[in-house]
């Protein structure tokens, strides 16, 4: 006997359902999110006998414990994503949504469609924390972005010279608004003490840059309203800006770390574009590569394989909306990067534009083609090399 059992994942508590190899519901209950109660549960599985397939319909965050629970038992466990439980509960009796039928959905379309979902893996300490790392990275970049454009903002109105005179991705610039982010400011300085304050933080061409603030500050005379907060808050978030900067660098010496003693890391580098970042999200991301029977099950879970449209007499082919946001956007800004200069990756770009195509078109056609070749090198365990270019 075959037994097919539904997850379905909440923060506090998660429902549990059983059904046999007819469909028919074996066990129904609510589980705590505790590690007591999961075990309990698995026990209860496991006294039904026979053999066992649980799907759940969220990996990571509140089910995590639950995955571990479930694969320290030696469990087979397949992702049945929410959003198809979502469009598949109405094909079920009843307009109610609930838990336990949340449930009973998940494991009716494990065993309806075990074959087209992907099964869940142990993940090793440094994939773990990988995963983790570069999450968090991306969460600091994205307040980073939002800190900068609230930065310039205030200094619009407070000191619009000097917005225009500093690049602020630059550090030394950062360091500048924290000592003067008003015109009045700047000018009782001046451009000596400046420069000589900012060389002693090690502000890089400090002379240059004391002279453009100081030259601002110089053609605005006039002080704007609330010209003393605007700069105590443009100093606030410039301060920040600094610190989320060390952060970043810290981050990227873990990952350095991480992926020197990865095997795989070591041959993903190897490919144009694909530096640290990009590398460690990656392999974040796919994983184990064995869960991907080939290099287009790979770029269709990544979203990068064009996408069959047919209906009748019609037939074409469209940029796929679905896959792996993050992953997708791996490959994308890396076959980008590559185009500026890696010669072969523009050329096959360059083709792509002649042959029509747009500018996103062609990259994502060049991102489809660096997924076949970053799975033969992952696949046969080799670094990138260049072949040379077949004879006329």
């Amino acid at each position: 006997m075959r037994y097919w059992v539904g997850f379905d994942v909440g923060k506090a508590f998660h429902w549990l359902c059983v059904l046999d190899e007819e469909g028919e519901q074996v066990l129904s209950r609510r589980v705590e999110a505790t590690e007591e109660d999961l075990e309990a549960s698995c026990s209860e599985i496991e006294a039904l006998g026979g053999e066992r397939t649980v799907g759940i319909d969220l990996l990571g965050g509140p089910a995590t414990l639950l995955e571990a629970v479930l694969l320290g038992r030696g469990e087979t466990i397949f992702h049945v994503p929410g959003i198809a439980v979502n469009r598949a509960r109405d094909a079920y009796p009843g307009e109610a949504k609930s838990d336990s039928k949340d449930a009973h959905v998940i494991a009716d379309q494990l065993r309806l469609r075990r074959g087209s979902l992907h099964e869940v893996r142990p993940k090793d300490e440094s994939n773990a924390e990988m995963r983790v790392l570069v999450a968090h990275r991306r969460d600091l970049l994205q307040d980073q972005t939002r800190r900068a454009a609230r930065l310039r903002e205030v200094l619009l109105g407070v000191f619009p010279g000097l917005e225009a005179a500093l690049d602020l991705k630059r550090e030394g610039a950062l360091v500048a608004v924290t000592k003067v982010a008003t015109p009045s400011a700047a000018r009782k300085l001046g451009a000596a003490r400046l420069f000589r304050w900012l060389k002693a933080r090690g502000v890089r061409k400090a002379e240059d840059l004391a002279g453009r603030i100081v030259g601002a500050a110089k053609a605005q005379r006039r002080e704007l309203p609330a010209a003393e907060t605007k700069a105590a808050l443009a100093s606030e978030i410039a301060r920040e800006m600094l610190r989320t900067r060390e952060r970043l660098a810290e981050l990227d010496r873990r990952l350095e770390e991480l992926l020197a003693d990865d095997p795989a890391a070591r041959i993903v580098r190897t490919m144009p574009g694909m530096g640290v970042v990009f590398t460690a999200e990656f392999l974040a991301e796919v994983g184990d590569l064995g869960r991907f029977a080939s290099a287009d099950s790979l770029a269709a879970a990544a979203g990068v394989a064009p996408v069959l449209r047919a209906s009748g007499a019609t037939s074409y082919r469209r940029r796929a909306r679905r896959g792996n946001k993050v992953l997708k956007r791996v490959l994308y800004r890396s076959a980008f990067s590559c185009i500026s200069h890696h010669e072969r990756s523009e050329t096959f770009y360059r083709k792509k534009r002649a042959e029509g195509k747009g500018h996103h078109q062609a990259v994502i056609a060049l991102a489809r083609r660096r997924v076949d070749v970053l799975w033969a090198m992952l696949r046969d365990g080799q670094t990138y090399s260049e072949r040379p270019p077949l004879a006329a």
